[in-house]
């Protein structure tokens, strides 16, 4: 596979996965139960986030192939632990595709009121699935021109809101409390749930030591300054408790700032960002089930060293029929949301694991690295990430006991498929 993705390449498909639909919903949502504080919940998630980044520049500075994250557990943890983190992984984006899917579909009918909403997500599927088809190139283009119009206005309600916030607002500032601040950063955090999408397209990165670090460093900076300069202005320009019955937040707060020019604007917006959310996931879903053919742990059709073309085109018709299956399981965008989170936890926790074992297993590929971060604070960003994403996967997973056998009988199923695969490789 070449290497199509630069500097701004990275960026832009980062930002575009990371920023998606959920940015003009979950603040709204948020807001309506803890109140003007979901200003800090957005703050702690981002806690989060950042040891994500950390682990994802160094796992993908080492590793810099597709699926780097696979092969780095494969590697400094244990083969079956990285299957096992691939396949979990693997629905975590799927579940993704499909509730950006229903999220591009409430916010595109308001265009285009006449359309279905369910011919709308798997339209936005299909759509994007085809583009995958014909690479990354004209990708990187596309992406590049509708993260520049939702980032546009995303910057416009942000900066509006600042000139019509009115103090009184945000008072209270926590009035359901601390407690419900901190049980908010885990659904706050699927809006952060994205940086380590870098190390699934590694393989593609031109200059991946110098581009990953940086490219995540800028990314991470805009999404934090956008998360929270929105977030303070939808409560400092609208009452909290009206969040409550609102729909399209954003799109109501361009309203009052801009008129319903700037309403349609920022529907249009939000439509381009689940739109390249979906386009994102796509490509990362497929690299992951390219690097499990690499491995020999699906059939060799999916990887595209054996294609003539050097495509990957089998591995993203995979990822379009799984995406269709799982829409039309018909959950909620809640419900979506909730496993996307508690899987990307589990991933992170295990990379953090991976960042403690690089020089008892890996010393050699550190050395010739052209990234490196100093051992203490390996040590330092491999045991916050293992604590902070265990504490945060408990609050998921607490008193939910379907929850709990759901993700239980996934990875049993897992174990069996990964024996089985071995098992005929040996054979």
């Amino acid at each position: 596979m070449k290497r199509e993705f630069g500097l701004l390449g990275v960026i832009v498909t980062v930002v575009g996965y990371v920023i998606g639909a959920s940015i003009f919903i979950l603040p709204g949502q948020l807001a309506a139960t803890v109140g003007p504080a979901v200003i800090v919940s957005y703050a702690l998630a981002a806690v989060i986030a950042l040891f994500a980044c950390i682990a994802a520049a160094q796992i993908g500075s080492l590793y810099p192939n597709a699926g780097a994250g696979f092969i780095a557990i494969t590697k400094l943890v244990s083969p079956v632990g990285g299957f096992l983190t691939i396949w979990l992984m693997l629905a975590a984006y799927i579940f993704a595709i499909a509730l950006i899917a229903n999220g591009f579909s409430e916010y595109f009918v308001e265009l285009l009121p006449t359309v279905n909403k369910q011919v709308a997500a798997y339209g936005v599927v299909l759509f994007f699935g085809l583009l995958n088809l014909g690479g990354v190139a004209n990708l990187v283009k596309i992406q590049t021109i509708i993260v520049t119009l939702f980032m546009i206005a995303l910057a416009a309600v942000s900066f509006g809101g600042l000139f019509s916030t009115n103090t009184e607002n945000l008072k209270p500032f926590m009035p359901a409390g601390l407690s419900a601040v901190i049980i908010a950063v885990v659904p706050a955090f699927f809006s952060y749930g994205g940086f380590m999408v870098v190390m699934e397209m590694a393989g593609e990165i031109k200059n991946p030591a110098r581009t990953i670090p940086l490219g995540l460093i800028v990314s991470f900076i805009v999404v934090l300054v956008t998360y929270i300069s929105l977030s303070f202005a939808l409560v400092g320009t609208i009452n909290w408790q009206l969040f409550a019955d609102m729909n399209a937040p954003v799109s109501k707060l361009s309203e009052i700032l801009f008129g319903n020019v700037g309403s349609i604007f920022v529907t249009i917006a939000a439509v381009g960002a689940a739109a390249t959310s979906v386009n994102a996931l796509i490509l990362v879903a497929s690299r992951d089930i390219i690097a499990l053919a690499n491995a020999g742990l699906a059939s060799s059709r999916f990887s595209p060293d054996n294609s003539i073309d050097n495509s990957p085109a089998n591995s993203v018709l995979l990822v379009i029929f799984l995406s269709v299956i799982s829409l039309a399981l018909g959950q909620t965008v809640m419900e979506y949301a909730v496993w996307v989170s508690a899987i990307t936890l589990i991933y992170q926790a295990i990379i953090g694991v991976a960042l403690l074992l690089i020089f008892a297993k890996a010393n050699n590929e550190y050395q010739k690295s052209n990234f490196k971060i100093s051992p203490s604070w390996l040590k330092f960003w491999g045991v916050g990430s293992i604590i902070i994403s265990l504490a945060f996967l408990y609050l998921v997973f607490i008193g939910s006991q379907g929850r709990t056998l759901g993700a239980v009988v996934y990875l049993f199923a897992g174990i069996i498929y990964y024996l089985y695969q071995t098992k005929k490789g040996r054979t």
